[in-house]
């Protein structure tokens, strides 16, 4: 045999070593994800139902689906999350909003199952507007959350007697109002809030409600052995 025959075959060789070594590989590597898939199938479960409950309508700590309501999210405990979704009980988990964690229990695995979820996130802001009588007679609310504290204060030669919120009477006292009222008022966004009143003298509404400061954030959901 010639020496570049000798170099051909000994090519040949090489390449049938190298073959079979990524075949074995790729046996092995398939056989792995099989035994995880095998061995994650319940804690796959578990997130995806610890997932689903953390962004459902009708969860406390939420206002709609994929709504949190921050200050609530922040305050779940490992011991909440259990108590409404069963498969999570017993097994290491955590739970962050745009990577801070906000529950934690146990130590996550290599093994853990992520689950990633895009969410809307609204903050509470308390607002407050003073309303002056002789000016005008209404105040508009951009946002709320379905609650509004009206203050009335006004001298004897103005009587307030009825406040309106989107047209309906939330408050009316022939005899006049005064003082500190909680009003529900109906979802209608913007709100206008208007007052009624007799006489030309001074006197002022103070309105307060709690408004939304929202913005997109990333929940992930760690469940692990």
């Amino acid at each position: 045999m010639t020496a570049r025959g000798q170099a051909t075959l000994l090519g040949f060789a090489a390449a049938v070593v190298v073959v079979a070594a990524v075949t074995v590989t790729g046996v092995v590597v398939a056989d792995d994800a099989l035994a995880d898939a095998d061995r994650q199938p319940r804690a796959t479960h578990a997130a995806d139902r610890l997932a689903t409950h953390l962004v459902a309508a009708d969860a406390a700590h939420t206002r709609e689906r994929n709504v949190l309501r921050a200050d609530r999210t922040v305050n779940l405990t490992a011991a909440d999350l259990a108590s409404a979704v069963p498969p999570v009980r017993g097994r290491s988990l955590s739970v962050a909003l745009d990577g801070d964690t906000i529950v934690e229990r146990g130590v996550a695995t290599d093994s853990a199952v992520h689950i990633e979820r895009r969410v809307r996130v609204e903050r509470a802001v308390d607002r407050t507007r003073r309303v002056d009588l002789t000016a005008r007679n209404a105040v508009t609310l951009a946002d709320h959350t379905g609650r509004v504290v009206v203050r009335i204060d006004t001298e004897r030669t103005r009587t307030v007697h009825t406040v309106r919120a989107d047209g309906r009477v939330v408050l009316h006292d022939p005899s006049g109002l005064s003082g500190r009222y909680v009003v529900a008022v109906p979802e209608t966004r913007p709100l206008t809030v208007g007052f009624e009143s007799d006489g030309d003298g001074p006197g002022t509404v103070r309105v307060s409600w709690t408004a939304t400061n929202a913005s997109v954030g990333e929940l992930v959901v760690t469940v692990g052995e």
